[in-house]
């Protein structure tokens, strides 16, 4: 799913008292504004009373009451309308954040500490061949330095 897609989900308004059909005359600012701005909006009619919410990649980010929309007008003059874009565009730039974060990672993972025959060979020490054997007690030390020994040692 794309980020410069946006579906808006609206049901029918409340006016006078009765419940009419759908309006996407209310959203008439909020789509123009989004659509001079690239994205590709969607609107969809749901059987919600006085509904509208604003879904970008599968998760909502603007809600409202339909109602707080204004009629047939440019989302300039509309404070719900221009809050809705400011989200929208807050929105986008966090799941462009998301979306880096996750490819950086995933980047990381897969193709960093991936080795093949045509990529950098690791040059860590993986065996150690000595010549020296570990020493077992402090009698082969004495014996191999030749330390100095006290009356003590030697009884």
């Amino acid at each position: 799913m794309s980020f410069l897609y946006i579906r808006v989900y609206h049901g029918p308004p409340v006016t006078f008292g009765a419940v009419g059909l759908h309006k996407p005359q209310f959203l008439s600012g909020l789509r123009d504004s989004l659509r001079k701005l690239g994205y590709r909006v969607d609107l969809v009619p749901v059987e919600h009373i006085n509904y509208c919410m604003i879904e970008m990649c599968g998760h909502e980010i603007f809600r409202c009451n339909i109602q707080q929309l204004h009629f047939n007008t440019t989302s300039g003059r509309d404070v719900v309308a221009s809050r809705a874009i400011d989200a929208v565009m807050q929105s986008s730039v966090k799941f462009r954040r998301a979306r880096a974060y996750l490819w950086f990672w995933t980047w990381l993972e897969f193709e960093l500490f991936k080795r093949g025959k045509h990529c950098m060979s690791d040059y860590w020490v993986k065996n150690i061949k000595s010549k020296y054997t570990p020493l077992e007690g402090t009698e082969e030390c004495i014996k191999c330095c030749k330390f100095l020994l006290t009356k003590q040692d030697t009884k």
